[in-house]
């Protein structure tokens, strides 16, 4: 049986129109804008799209608000929120990443959340993972991030505490 395959090469909307939606079993869009991809294999090059929900993605030189996928290749794109099985991000930028499996070669990523976390080169801001592996520098790790919890928690306590002796004394 043949592959269908879907291409999307599409020319920027009108001001105030909403992107549109592709779907298929393989869908490629080269220099386009997108609202929503949906497909079994995706492709996006020099494009932007709004959401991608697909078995596998790969993204080149393109921008993407949220991707929702099992396998995931970024290479020099930039992406917002990203939730896939396995994650390989090259020479990225991206937000939030939540992976079983992810690595980042020469990224940037604010929050990388795992099982297994690679970093080749790269800055995650803050790492959250059972396994790490790499050179990996974070702002906020899993330790300092619980710590900061538990303090935010006994601050927020602390305040509440006060904020009722006050309103007794009233």
């Amino acid at each position: 049986m043949a592959e269908e395959e879907q291409f999307a090469e599409l020319a920027q909307p009108s001001e105030g129109a909403e992107p549109s939606e592709v779907s298929g079993e393989v869908v490629r869009v080269q220099q386009g804008q997108v609202g929503t991809v949906r497909g079994d294999t995706v492709h996006l090059a020099q494009s932007l799209a709004r959401t991608i929900r697909a078995s596998e993605v790969k993204m080149q030189d393109s921008v993407a608000l949220r991707i929702e996928a099992d396998e995931l290749d970024l290479e020099d794109s930039a992406v917002a929120a990203v939730r896939a099985d396995t994650v390989e991000i090259k020479e990225c930028t991206a937000g939030l990443v939540c992976g079983q499996e992810t690595t980042l070669s020469d990224s940037t990523a604010y929050a990388v959340v795992g099982g297994v976390v690679r970093v080749e080169s790269g800055r995650p801001l803050v790492v959250i993972g059972q396994l790490l592996d790499g050179s990996i520098r974070p702002l906020l790790a899993l330790r300092s991030a619980a710590v900061m919890g538990l303090l935010a928690g006994v601050g927020a306590a602390l305040v509440l505490i006060l904020r009722g002796l006050l309103r007794r004394r009233r």
